[in-house]
């Protein structure tokens, strides 16, 4: 009855240690996707990872419609938020890799789904936040603003890069047109935005 006991109680007790562990593992890795994110909205951001087959795990659910994913691998730090309206995209190119598919093959594959219907487009303002870099220390943030088919011209913004802080948009005039806005400052001291000014642009 001693040893049963005994057995019992060491059970229990890896059970805790292993339950202590992935809560550990867990807030380890809400740090790390969120950071991506200016401080002030990673407490309500879903946090996601994608297991062998791709398919999606929520580690925390969230309250302002950013999901985050941490895409780290031995290259490099790669952490990156979106906007809700991009989860079926994300879903979509995490069965991809998980199927072994190339960059060229998962484009394609993505252009079909966009054509199809299968996929939505983001709609106009969509943002997705990313830092990444060989290191976390090293690693730098990039936010990127959806425009769909929307030209450098329509938004008086250059279409090429021209310094290591200007913005400027990619793929102008196609489904993909984004607006890159590269960023130097920390993302976990940066305020809220500030209001507007009544009547004020």
């Amino acid at each position: 009855m001693k040893l049963s006991s005994v057995l019992l109680g060491a059970a229990l007790s890896a059970l805790s240690f292993t339950a202590a562990m992935a809560q550990s593992d867990d807030a380890a890795l809400i740090k790390k996707a969120t950071s991506a994110l200016p401080a002030a909205l990673r407490d309500g951001a879903t946090v996601v990872r994608y297991d062998a087959k791709g398919m999606p795990q929520v580690v925390r659910q969230g309250t302002n419609r950013i999901f985050c994913i941490d895409n780290s691998n031995a290259e490099g730090f790669n952490v990156n938020c979106r906007g809700d309206a991009m989860r079926a995209s994300a879903d979509f190119q995490a069965l991809e890799r998980a199927q072994g598919k190339d960059v060229k093959t998962l484009t394609a594959d993505m252009d079909a789904a966009y054509a199809s219907g299968k996929l939505k487009r983001p709609p106009v303002g969509t943002m997705t936040y990313q830092r990444s870099g060989k290191t976390e220390a090293e690693s730098r943030s990039m936010w990127r603003m959806m425009v769909p088919n929307q030209t450098g011209e329509d938004l008086a913004i250059s279409t090429k890069r021209v310094n290591a802080s200007s913005p400027w948009i990619m793929y102008s005039g196609q489904a993909g047109a984004h607006i890159m806005m590269p960023q130097s400052a920390s993302m976990d001291d940066m305020p809220p935005p500030p209001r507007p000014a009544p009547g004020g642009m």
